[in-house]
């Protein structure tokens, strides 16, 4: 039984392989990969370009006793945050494609809030949590 089952598996193999192309690189053409890669590359340009116009700046706070703080978009996953009190972090930045004026961002796994920008009032909202919420405008 253990030798029908390791010849029935092995030519399941044989002709999953076959199906896909085998061993000669198959699947797509090497145009298809390259343009397919170049769309990629250009969506996710297009991305970063949109979310360095969103939040790239210095953000100042409505209430005078918060200071203000700097975002820099490094990359479409990640962010640079400059705060006085604590000074520059290096954070992962997580969004879905379709939605950029609403982000997350965390650090080390550990979340630091939402932020989300209204982009007819150019003002950002800070959510650290499900209960606070701070507002700031673009300087």
């Amino acid at each position: 039984m253990k030798k029908a089952l390791n010849i029935i598996l092995s030519l399941v193999l044989i002709f999953s392989l076959a199906a896909c192309g085998g061993g000669g690189g198959g699947g797509k053409a090497p145009t298809e990969s390259t343009s397919s890669a170049e769309s990629g590359k250009a969506a996710e340009d297009t991305e970063l370009s949109r979310l360095k116009e969103l939040y790239d700046g210095e953000w100042i706070n409505e209430d005078p006793y918060d200071g203000p703080f700097t975002m820099e978009v490094l990359s479409t996953t990640s962010i640079k945050m400059t705060y006085e009190a604590s000074g520059e972090l290096i954070c992962d930045l997580f969004y879905s494609s379709g939605e950029l004026t609403s982000i997350s961002v965390s650090m080390s796994g550990n979340s630091l809030g939402k932020y989300s920008i209204d982009t007819q009032s150019g003002i950002l909202t800070f959510r650290p949590n499900d209960t606070d919420v701070f507002t700031y405008t673009k300087e």
